[in-house]
């Protein structure tokens, strides 16, 4: 299938939105960086792509936006399009692709991808673009509409919202009748049932009893007003819910620390992972790469741990020299300090073939 539709109604849907919303906004905390892998360290390249991914991609966007409106997308839809705009040989922009239809052209050996807009058509090459999938199963290029999958938990979702709002309706119509001996005039009519509605309804009656005389009897109307029930209704949203690999109190932000790491490394890790996979492949040449050019999106993992748990890992990983000073200070929510960079290591540690010489005091020179 060489043709492919952005259609799909269930953003409009408050609990879908809000699950998209969920993963996009912790996606969107990702920290995207320019760096290159060197004799086996990373260092941050300070140039002019590693500004445009850390600050602006775009004169529209902050990096913020520009994350979050690629997650939405890329859950709405389970496909997102971002054009790569270069001049003189460097990267001057990120665009995020807003199309009515996409139909993929080649051309010779040459993969295009042809976007229909609402007055005009742009046609661009696939090297171009960085395309990110979802649900990349029976199609050779994009990820599967979700439009089948979710259709049916919608729909009872719908029915039963429509079922709660009509029974709110209901509520405010006609629910009794006074029956009048004789014949009364309109007027009188309308004086009789307010003076009912001031002694027994807007007067909130605590009794619950009411006096009528021989003139007039009231008549209940009943109605039978089913709905579903809050577990049926929490049922239907779990549906919902697991379909984006969420849970209740992520949703509500009443999640544990164990609650937050699921949700970490079941949505926004595997984002992580493909982001920076896709984003690499498409923003460098091969030479490039070949020199150890990456993009990562770096994210907080320990944003949400304990403070408990901060401590015990602090006094395990500083003397080894895992982060420096400064890196543990940002976990705690400190500022950074000056030679805050360096690595502290505790002298307890010593290799396993010389802790013999290290004992005894060691022979010449070691």
């Amino acid at each position: 299938d060489n043709y492919f539709y952005p259609n799909s109604s269930s953003y409009d849907d408050a609990t879908v939105r809000t699950c998209i919303d969920i993963i996009a906004k912790n996606a969107a905390k990702l920290k995207p960086k320019h760096i290159i892998r060197n004799d086996g360290k990373t260092e941050v390249i300070n140039d002019s792509l590693n500004s445009l991914l850390s600050a602006r991609p775009n004169e529209f966007m902050t990096t913020y936006d520009f994350i979050y409106k690629l997650v939405s997308q890329l859950y709405i839809y389970n496909n997102a399009f971002i054009y790569i705009k270069s001049e003189n040989g460097l990267i001057a922009g990120l665009y995020i692709i807003d199309y009515q239809q996409l139909e993929l052209k080649e051309s010779g050996e040459e993969l295009f991808c042809s976007f229909k807009f609402l007055n005009n058509k742009i046609t661009v090459p696939y090297i171009d673009l960085i395309h990110i999938r979802r649900y990349f199963s029976k199609s050779e290029f994009f990820g599967e509409s979700e439009n089948k999958a979710l259709s049916q938990p919608l729909s009872l979702l719908t029915t039963v919202k429509q079922a709660l709002e009509n029974a709110v309706k209901n509520c405010t119509k006609l629910r009794g009748y006074l029956k009048i001996e004789g014949i009364v005039r309109p007027e009188d009519q309308d004086r009789m049932l307010d003076d009912f509605n001031e002694k027994f309804v807007r007067n909130n009656n605590s009794t619950g009893i009411a006096v009528l005389d021989s003139k007039a009897d009231y008549k209940e109307l009943t109605k039978d007003i089913q709905t579903a029930d809050c577990q049926q209704m929490n049922f239907i949203r779990e549906d919902v819910y697991r379909y984006f690999n969420l849970s209740e109190n992520i949703l509500n932000s009443k999640f544990s620390e164990e609650e937050w790491n699921s949700f970490y490394e079941n949505v926004i890790e595997p984002l992580v992972i493909q982001l920076s996979q896709e984003f690499t492949a498409k923003l460098f040449t091969e030479e490039e790469k070949a020199r150890g050019n990456e993009v990562i999106f770096v994210t907080n993992k320990l944003e949400y741990t304990s403070l408990k748990s901060k401590v015990s890992m602090a006094q395990v990983l500083m003397q080894t020299g895992v982060f420096t000073v400064n890196e543990f200070r940002e976990i705690f929510g400190f500022e950074s300090i000056q030679d805050g960079d360096s690595r502290l290591v505790s002298l307890n540690y010593v290799k396993s073939d010389k802790q013999d010489k290290y004992q005894i005091g060691g022979e010449g020179n070691e």
